[in-house]
């Protein structure tokens, strides 16, 4: 296993924590190797092998970060020791108490140390098998870029019998379970590597019209009872997501867009925005006539509920607008928007995006909805207008059998 047998000295933070004592050191990208990717602590082999069935793809994806992200960071990864144990050296702080005349207490004296590891120990991963992985492939394709790089690393002792094993894969189940990714809403505040994320958060701090009209929340939904924001951060996202399909841009794994990509995307938002508060008769209405969101957007049934003032409408906007805007054509748009009625109980889009009976939002007519509205503003669709008709009447729970089938007809285009 071992590709470097030779003695290694660390610096090192001791710790203690339930029943476990921990060596916290960093080490450098070079010396990686010494450590095993594989799953020691598993009853068998087969068990390993489902663990591992996605570390390639994942690996790639991380080493490509390290090859080409300046700015790379990784947290500590959690490695298990065997055999041979390291040796641990507490230093003697003394003359720095004499010094600088402070009193270091006994705590932290015991903590701050060198661990000296021999090579001949073994040593596997616990937690990050994915990052020590994707260093080793990243060391063989250019390693004088990753020369000075250091990896933060957690030594656990770990007793190489049954009780030792089967306290190992509880911490290894533990780490695995507790860990929580980040919220979607989280993702969107911190992420600096996907462009529909950051001009989310540029389009929350500097577009004027939406300024204190965007809530944060932890989900895509938006409360309809909620009368003091028109939409939500991740509804901005989705957004985002749909309006850069019909740019150049295209996001790159692990490496953030430039500054000039931002401001180059944040103006392909803000003029979505702008087209429909300009265009749209309900917009006006709110952004530039001050209506109250009452008058849109209600949790009672059959008070009023518009589409547009949903996360489902908006996201709905952002894919017909990108369609014109991609055939440069949105004077087209412009012209025909405001034909469409975005009335949910009595409107276009009845029965696809809500139910009017259930007083329920619907959201898996999104490719039918948008065929049918690219249809009535004569637009091309991506089937037929019989298999049109037979997905129109499939929402309106109407048989294909039936004699109110036979006399349906296509909506009269706009």
């Amino acid at each position: 296993m071992k590709e470097n047998n030779s003695t290694l000295t660390l610096p090192c933070l001791r710790g203690a924590i339930g029943g476990w004592i921990y060596y916290n050191t960093v080490i450098p990208f070079t010396e990686i190797a010494r450590i095993d990717t594989d799953h020691k602590i598993k009853e068998d082999k087969e068990l390993d092998k489902w663990l591992q069935r996605e570390l390639s793809d994942r690996v790639e994806n991380i080493k490509n970060y390290l090859l080409k992200e300046k700015d790379r960071f990784f947290n500590s990864v959690i490695v298990g020791v065997y055999g041979a144990l390291p040796d641990w050296y507490s230093l003697d702080l003394s003359p720095i108490e004499e010094k600088f005349d402070i009193e270091i207490s006994s705590q932290v004296s015991e903590s701050l140390g060198i661990l000296t590891l021999s090579g001949e120990e073994i040593l596997f991963t616990i937690d990050g098998q994915h990052r020590i992985e994707a260093i080793k492939r990243a060391l063989k394709e250019d390693k004088p870029s990753l020369i000075n790089d250091e990896l933060s690393v957690i030594f656990v002792g770990h007793n190489d019998t049954e009780e030792g094993f089967v306290r190992t894969r509880k911490l290894f189940a533990t780490i695995n379970r507790e860990a929580k990714q980040p919220s979607k809403n989280d993702l969107a505040i911190i992420d600096e590597t996907y462009a529909y994320n950051i001009v989310a958060r540029m389009v929350y701090a500097k577009y004027d019209n939406l300024k204190g009209k965007i809530a944060l929340t932890d989900t895509y939904n938006l409360d309809r009872s909620d009368i003091t924001h028109f939409t939500n951060l991740l509804s901005i996202v989705e957004v985002n997501k749909k309006l850069f399909k019909s740019t150049s841009y295209r996001d790159k794994k692990y490496t953030s867009p430039t500054y000039e990509e931002r401001e180059f995307l944040y103006e392909e938002s803000s003029s979505f925005f702008d087209f429909m508060i300009r265009n749209l008769k309900e917009y006006k209405e709110y952004f530039i006539n001050n209506k109250s969101l009452t008058f849109f957007r209600n949790a009672e049934a059959g008070k009023p509920l518009n589409l547009l003032f949903l996360p489902i409408g908006l996201s709905f906007l952002a894919e017909i607008y990108s369609h014109f805007n991609k055939n440069k054509n949105l004077i087209k748009l412009q012209n025909k928007i405001n034909s469409l009625n975005f009335d949910l109980y009595e409107g276009t889009f009845k029965n696809i995006f809500f139910n009017p009976v259930q007083n329920r939002i619907i959201t898996s007519n999104k490719i039918l909805a948008k065929n049918l509205t690219l249809y009535l503003l004569d637009e091309p669709i991506t089937i037929s207008e019989d298999d049109l008709k037979l997905k129109l009447a499939k929402a309106y729970n109407m048989n294909e059998l039936s004699e109110e089938f036979k006399n349906f007809t296509l909506p009269a285009k706009v």
